[in-house]
């Protein structure tokens, strides 16, 4: 049982025989790390095997940590769960020189670390199986959400520190001794500093800020894409560089890596892997739902989950992945600085590219070739670009508002609008004469013919006083008969 996997001999601890004042007899050598070795040992009063974790660290010496140590073993004593490696003791051990080493005695898991069943899963088939991938961190956030709800962060997930049983049963272990080492790093006053192990880091530990529940998930993001890739999200030749990484680069898509993954557990990995806490997952029970949706969507419609990984191209390998929980000096604002400088080059080639070849350059210079080589120019064709292929005018909003003048342009001169209008004014002005013509014609027709009835009737009384005159008196009475 191991943090890292690894085996060898611790030679500060080879003096050690039994702890607890002969209660567990160390008898072999598990695993040892950076700052902690693990032994398997004897507990004489329960008559059982157990796993002694002993730290072999300046830490030690502190009494302000070694007082943390035991609140955050107690704290983790109360943690039940089939997921979580159970503490049954904790303790301090002085040395015949005086020395103190501090112990935790935790439940004994018959199997292998993660560690080692991955790099097995990597010399096979170059990664994890996703469904094999996918059930190991659904058993890791099941741990992780009974942790956080007694406002436990473990602070330090990662393959060392998950255990697989002969049955299959996944077992996370090491609750809350990062956070004990980060108090007795703070209470030896060297603020700044950063421990965990910097290839799970959130940036939100790289930077030494405070973290909460989000900073867990996002370290089981890390680990995801080590699994299904073979290969870490991030990786450098120091902890400052992997620590820049995780705060400043964003990481590939796993199928990018491994063609055999899916674009639903590509989602998945990215939203574990998003620098900002408030855009993961809120809780592990919730990111949980999420990787068992994706496991039985695949399975049931989608691409098979249990082939072979295709491992297609090589990354950030896991070569510093087996440190322990591992002191680097710390990450400042200095990282910050630089995240600018990252982006910029990429905005302006992105926004001028893909429309400074296709600028119609006739529309504003004589000369074609100089049209796309100024940068100003590039912009203020990109709102109306669409119209400009459609219209080779240069105003095309006036050339739209009379639709029918580009197609009537060679039938419309100024001049035959202007004859037409004259001929047809000069035509009513002749109805209009004719009409007084034949109006005057009319009355003077009525007037002669009044004129020659009136000439007609005075004739007559002249001819009677004609006759008259002719017959004398008495002419005009008739003669009396009586």
């Amino acid at each position: 049982m191991s943090e890292d996997g690894s085996t060898g001999v611790d030679q500060s601890q080879g003096q050690l025989h039994s702890l607890g004042h002969g209660r567990y007899v160390l008898q072999r050598l598990l695993g040892e790390g950076g700052m902690a070795s693990v032994h398997l040992a004897y507990d004489n009063v329960l008559g059982r095997n157990v796993a002694v974790k002993t730290l072999h660290t300046e830490l030690g010496r502190e009494q302000s940590f070694r007082e943390r140590f035991r609140r955050e073993a107690q704290a983790v004593a109360r943690l039940q769960h089939t997921n979580i490696v159970a503490v049954h003791d904790t303790g301090e051990e002085v040395a015949p020189d005086g020395s103190t080493t501090p112990y935790i005695v935790m439940e004994y898991v018959e199997g292998h670390s993660l560690r080692d069943v991955l790099n097995q899963a990597i010399a096979e088939h170059g990664a994890m199986p996703a469904d094999q991938a996918l059930k190991i961190t659904s058993a890791v956030l099941a741990a992780l959400d009974t942790s956080h709800d007694q406002g436990l962060v473990h602070r330090d997930i990662k393959p060392g520190n998950v255990m697989v049983n002969t049955k299959g049963e996944v077992k996370v272990m090491d609750f809350g001794i990062a956070r004990a080492m980060q108090s007795g790093v703070t209470s030896m006053t060297q603020t700044g500093m950063v421990v965990g192990t910097p290839q799970y880091l959130s940036p939100e530990q790289a930077l030494g800020k405070s973290v909460d529940a989000r900073s867990d998930l996002y370290s089981v993001g890390c680990m995801l894409f080590e699994l299904l890739t073979g290969q870490l999200p991030f990786d450098g030749d120091s902890p400052f560089s992997i620590a820049y990484k995780h705060v400043q680069e964003q990481p590939p898509a796993p199928s990018s890596l491994n063609r055999a993954v899916t674009p639903a557990v590509d989602a998945l990995v990215a939203r574990s892997l998003r620098k900002d806490p408030a855009h993961r997952f809120p809780t592990a029970q919730t990111m949980r739902d999420e990787v068992e949706r994706v496991a039985s969507g695949e399975k049931n419609g989608g691409a098979s989950l249990t082939a072979s990984p295709l491992v297609i191209s090589e990354g950030p390998r896991a070569a510093h992945a087996s440190s322990s929980l591992t002191n680097f000096p710390p990450v400042g604002g200095d990282i910050n600085t630089p995240g600018p400088q990252v982006r910029q080059p990429y905005q302006p080639q992105q926004v001028a590219s893909p429309y400074a070849p296709q600028t119609p350059p006739p529309a504003y210079g004589p000369t074609p070739p100089q049209a796309p080589t100024p940068q100003p120019y590039a912009q203020p064709y990109q709102t109306p670009a669409p119209q400009l292929y459609q219209t080779p005018t240069s105003f095309p909003q006036q050339a739209q508002t009379p639709a029918p003048m580009p197609q009537a342009v060679p039938y419309l001169p100024p001049q035959p609008v202007k004859s037409g209008n004259g001929c047809s004014t000069a035509l009513v002005v002749v109805g209009v004469v004719i009409g007084v013509i034949v109006l005057m014609i009319i009355i003077i027709a009525i007037v002669a013919t009044k004129s020659g009835s009136s000439s007609s009737e005075p004739r007559l009384p002249s001819q009677v006083s004609r006759l008259d005159r002719s017959a004398g008196p008495g002419a005009g009475q008739f003669p009396d008969l009586t």
